[in-house]
């Protein structure tokens, strides 16, 4: 069996170990002897890259796969003095197997001396940040999935306490799987601030939900983040209800999930949070915008279709099928004007248009364009223009008839 071959076959031989795809005692010793492994481990430890994920983003997968090539190459010379092997198990994970003699004083001491001097190496020789769980001892070959295992969560540790950690089960407190504090309550107070677009008091929540009390309880990270994901979910949700562009959104939910199954630590979490947040509420001010603009389109036909007779604020903003505060708060954002003063305008404008083009008296113009009291149109026309209507009309008629015989 040339080097190559073995090799590949030893990961497979390793690999298989470590996820209990092996039952039978008699098979390993003899894949132990055609491997030529001289000791069979007993102990696990998982090494991951730091902030791999978020600092690889916008690299080519060959670059990536660069990196994770010098930790590897990396690893596997230095653990040949200790008569360790190393397997690649995921993008991002690597597991070291090693034996620890029966008689160490102290094996977990061992074990974090061990894999110190492994990340020190490492971060030395590639500048690569890199984190290290470690699992227990197991005498019996078939429990090293075990080792394995709390290997991995160990690591998962490193969550709380930051990159750069050597952390031994033994050391490790076990997570808590309360999530109190992701109740449906802070999910629908977080639904509101999205709604009125509140980016700072959702970022309140958003602290308080991840703050302190959330770090010391040191809720199960996999537990944690599926819940993330439902909130995302549900503030994705009612963002599409308020507006927001659908495919904006999925694309930006993809994203989100992603980032968050593949945060490694709580800051980096927290912030991937505040982004989605922020990206979220973005989206619903965009629709929001979208929609006034149909909404209010919408009513200033309708004011122009019906301003010659008595027309309320409360008879256009049904038609448009919104509330009238929020109608008479967004109209005046819409046009710079209040609806009275938007439709006396209109009213006016109109009159000035049949004074100068039809032979129509005053009082009858006046009820063409909504004023049914001659005198209260002679008003409201003196305050807007300066003038009486009846003024209006002869001063500006002369002028026109002095322009076009000029002309």
């Amino acid at each position: 069996m040339d080097d190559f071959i073995r090799d590949y076959a030893r990961k497979g031989f390793l690999r298989d170990l470590l996820f209990n795809d092996i039952t039978s005692v008699k098979d390993i010793w003899e894949l132990q002897k055609k491997l030529n492994i001289e000791h069979l481990p007993n102990t696990v430890m998982v090494v991951t890259i730091d902030n791999y994920y978020s600092d690889t983003v916008n690299k080519s997968e060959i670059q990536k796969q660069a990196i994770r090539i010098r930790v590897y190459e990396c690893l596997k010379r230095f653990v040949e003095k200790f008569d360790a092997l190393v397997v690649n198990m995921e993008e991002n994970l690597l597991a070291v197997l090693f034996w620890i003699e029966k008689d160490k004083a102290s094996e977990v001491e061992y074990s974090v001396n061990t894999g110190a001097c492994l990340k020190e190496q490492v971060e030395k020789e590639t500048g690569i940040s890199v984190s290290i769980g470690i699992g227990r001892r197991y005498k019996d070959i078939l429990d090293l999935h075990i080792s394995y295992k709390e290997a991995l969560s160990a690591c998962h540790h490193k969550f709380f306490l930051g990159k750069s950690q050597v952390i031994h089960i033994d050391n490790a407190l076990p997570f808590s799987e309360d999530l109190g504090l992701y109740s449906v309550e802070v999910e629908s107070q977080l639904s509101v601030r999205v709604l009125a677009c509140d980016e700072e008091g959702a970022y309140n929540i958003l602290r308080e939900l991840m703050g302190d009390t959330l770090q010391q309880k040191a809720i199960n990270p996999l537990t944690m983040k599926t819940r993330l994901i439902e909130i995302i979910t549900t503030l994705m949700r009612v963002a599409v209800e308020a507006g927001a562009d659908q495919e904006n959104l999925a694309v930006l939910s993809g994203k989100c999930v992603e980032g968050i199954l593949k945060s490694d630590t709580m800051t980096a979490l927290q912030s991937l949070m505040q982004q989605a947040i922020k990206g979220i509420i973005q989206e619903v001010y965009q629709g929001r915008k979208r929609m006034n603009l149909e909404v209010f389109e919408k009513a200033l036909n309708y004011i122009r279709d019906n301003f010659n007779r008595p027309i309320t604020l409360e008879e256009v903003s049904d038609h448009v099928h919104i509330s009238p505060y929020y109608f008479s708060h967004g109209f005046k954002n819409f046009t710079g004007m209040n609806f009275i003063d938007y439709v006396t305008k209109l009213r006016i404008d109109e009159a000035k248009k049949l004074l100068l083009t039809t032979d129509m008296n005053v009082g009858d113009i006046g009820k063409q364009v909504g004023y049914y009291d001659p005198n209260y149109f002679g008003r409201v026309f003196k305050n807007l223009v300066g003038m009486p209507p009846s003024k209006f009309k002869v001063s500006k008629k002369v002028r026109l008839d002095r322009i076009f015989s000029e002309g």
